[in-house]
């Protein structure tokens, strides 16, 4: 397994992908995925790899491409498909999307149009450019794949998705994070290294449809068992990337937190399995 990290942990500072891939190799990861959040072109992207030797495993762009405003879900469509096709020029392999969630219908009544965009639009395309495609777990992003109930009915109608697994977003679900791996460890393509605190004073207090009491935190500083996650991806035969997505408040707010966090998750994965 290699180590890579999601830029949009840098977009506030907008580095540029070059400085990004620069950054990755001085400090020990393998690759780097590129968000939407880092502005970037295909030929930056494509000389930031032959300066650095950093791998680009997978592009990301997990908005709503399902959103009510039809221009806004049209304009997160074409960005999926335009991510697709640079996928393809550049040969990185693999594209991370969603499925797209309308705000005025439930999750099952969402899945169908979602699964209509990706089978008759997405794939097609991937195919054609020699690109796999994943879906993120993550609830908040207009996304019916969130839950292994959701990711049978999902894969059931487009069987050649794959899942990009971020352990994270189950944990605040109240949904077992190892469970799942051992029906859908084929599925996992790519893996989001990202934590889950839950604060139990505040839960008590507001309810789990209140605010604050759970966070995103670096692996290790949560409530995950990162040996039992990379345990059962090897026994699941996985040997793709492990990709830590720095989404805790606690060490944000200047690149000095932000690049001595990304380490610190580093180092914790680099010796479960060193």
């Amino acid at each position: 397994m290699k180590l890579s990290f999601t830029t949009n942990v840098f977009g506030g500072w907008q580095w540029p992908v070059g400085k990004l891939a620069r950054w990755a190799k001085d400090n020990g990861f393998q690759g780097i995925d590129v968000g939407p959040l880092t502005k970037t072109t295909e030929d930056e992207m494509r000389q930031a790899m032959k300066e650095t030797g950093i791998e680009i495993p997978a592009l990301i762009y997990c908005r709503n491409v399902l959103d009510v405003n039809k221009d806004t879900a049209a304009f997160h469509r074409r960005q999926v498909l335009d991510r697709v096709r640079w996928a393809g020029n550049l040969g990185i392999p693999l594209m991370v999307t969603a499925t797209g969630r309308a705000q005025n219908l439930t999750l099952e009544q969402s899945l169908e149009p979602g699964l209509e965009f990706l089978g008759k639009e997405v794939l097609p395309l991937a195919r054609g450019c020699g690109v796999k495609v994943a879906l993120e777990n993550c609830p908040a992003i207009g996304n019916v794949a969130c839950s292994p109930a959701m990711w049978r009915k999902t894969f059931s109608g487009l069987p050649d998705l794959g899942l990009a697994y971020d352990p994270s977003h189950l944990v605040w679900q109240f949904i077992d994070p190892y469970i799942p791996m051992r029906e859908f460890g084929a599925r996992i393509v790519h893996v989001h290294a990202k934590d889950t605190e839950i604060l139990p004073d505040v839960l008590q207090d507001v309810g789990i449809e209140g605010h604050g009491w759970w966070r995103y935190r670096m692996p290790g500083w949560g409530v995950i068992n990162w040996t039992r996650i990379v345990s059962q991806l090897m026994e699941a035969g996985y040997d793709g990337y492990i990709s830590i997505e720095h989404e805790d408040p606690v060490w944000d707010g200047t690149e000095e937190k932000v690049g001595r966090a990304l380490n610190l998750g580093r180092e914790l994965l680099t010796a479960i399995w060193a």
